[in-house]
């Protein structure tokens, strides 16, 4: 897997710009000034135009998952979007392929066509003319077309790098990728039972306020109180956060409350323990994969999350939860239902947030408090060096 420069680039506690106690401010003046001078908070109006084709452009050169591989039939095509483009999924002659969704001739869109066979290859037939494409996004045949005229070079439409990866189809907008589709060992390793949670609807937020609510530690006593937090315990764990290629890591240790996701409820006795020790190391796949790694006596539970950044304002998530404790593949809808309980406390709260982009540092409208937040200044931090957070 390709590293990139600098492997070790570390940023423990103190390094950070926001000192201990202190709310993370910057000298830049404000912008999106509020009569009485403070900063407005957008809470109803939509970002700018150019926030947003900073965040397609900034998101543009990363894999994104957008769609799980076994809700793409032989022989029929499927529309996904994308940082706010149309695409058509195929099958065609023995691979996915990606094509943007509208025919170059009246701009119909091509997931509502047919998979063809042409001249012994598989092609996408546009459903209003009959144009057809092959996998490289150049049109095949043009029915209307005179005897003797060849097809026109700028018949064709764009085509897209496509992965399968982890039971997902990736694609990717860019021709060379930034980073490698982020690791996932546990997926595939026999030692691990791997439940898949499918949402059945997106999510009402933009993929970055996803996984920076994922990564955000310090919100488990009041959004999941009993479960991975006490209120009587707010205090923020001791974080190490630092850069390794393309991830941003985090590691602290903590103690939880005895469930599902922190120790093996089937063992006897498991429900007398009153807390369980629990070290977590997280990997961001910048920017928009997440691994959470619980390890504790009792063995290894992982959190995964990959996000496709749909629009600006959507995002369709794609969750895997692994655990080489309690393997009894009786027991995965439990922990499903356990999943999907902890993820309907979050969705809430995460879709209330505004502005509908992570605003800047230099506008001041979040208020980050170091060392508590210092995870989240750091995966915002990045961010704003990938040109992905650069206004509202």
């Amino acid at each position: 897997m390709r590293r990139g420069a600098g492997s070790q680039t570390r940023t423990d506690a103190g390094a950070c710009s926001a000192a201990e106690g202190e709310v993370m401010t910057q000298t830049a003046p404000v912008a999106d000034q509020a009569p009485s001078g403070k900063p407005s908070f957008c809470d109803s109006d939509g970002p700018s135009q150019e926030a947003i084709a900073a965040f397609y452009d900034g998101m543009k050169p990363f894999w994104h998952p957008v769609l799980s591989e076994a809700d793409l039939p032989e022989h029929k095509i499927v529309r996904v979007e994308l940082l706010g483009i149309g695409i058509a999924l195929a099958r065609l002659n023995g691979q996915v392929v990606a094509l943007r969704d509208l025919c170059r001739h009246f701009q119909a869109r091509l997931s509502l066509g047919e998979v063809i066979d042409l001249d012994g290859l598989q092609h996408v037939m546009c459903p209003y003319h009959g144009w057809s494409y092959g996998s490289d996004g150049h049109c095949k045949r043009i029915p209307q077309l005179l005897e003797g005229r060849k097809i026109p070079p700028n018949a064709r439409v764009d085509s897209y790098k496509v992965a399968i990866r982890y039971g997902l189809i990736w694609v990717c907008l860019d021709d060379e990728p930034k980073f490698d589709i982020p690791d996932y060992p546990e997926w595939g390793d026999d030692t691990f039972r791997t439940v898949v949670m499918k949402e059945e609807q997106p999510s009402k937020t933009s993929s970055i306020r996803m996984i920076m609510g994922t990564l955000d530690d310090t919100h488990f006593p009041w959004v999941h109180q009993g479960i991975l937090g006490s209120r009587d315990e707010p205090a923020a764990p001791d974080h190490k956060v630092w850069r390794e290629g393309q991830y941003l890591v985090l590691q602290y240790d903590v103690e939880q409350p005895p469930n599902l996701a922190t120790t093996d409820m089937s063992a006897e006795g498991a429900d007398k323990v009153e807390k369980i020790a629990l070290r977590y190391t997280d990997y961001v796949g910048m920017p928009n994969v997440i691994r959470l790694v619980k390890d504790s006596d009792a063995g290894r539970y992982v959190v995964w999350l990959a996000t496709c950044p749909s629009a600006y304002n959507r995002t369709t998530n794609f969750w895997a939860f692994s655990r080489n404790y309690d393997m009894n593949p009786g027991r995965d809808s439990i922990y499903e239902e356990f999943s999907a309980h902890v993820r309907s406390q979050d969705k809430p709260v995460i879709e209330s947030q505004r502005p509908w982009l992570l605003p800047p540092f230099w506008t001041q409208i979040e208020l980050p408090l170091g060392p508590a937040d210092k995870p989240l200044m750091e995966f915002q931090r990045w961010l704003e060096e990938l040109g992905i957070v650069s206004g509202i």
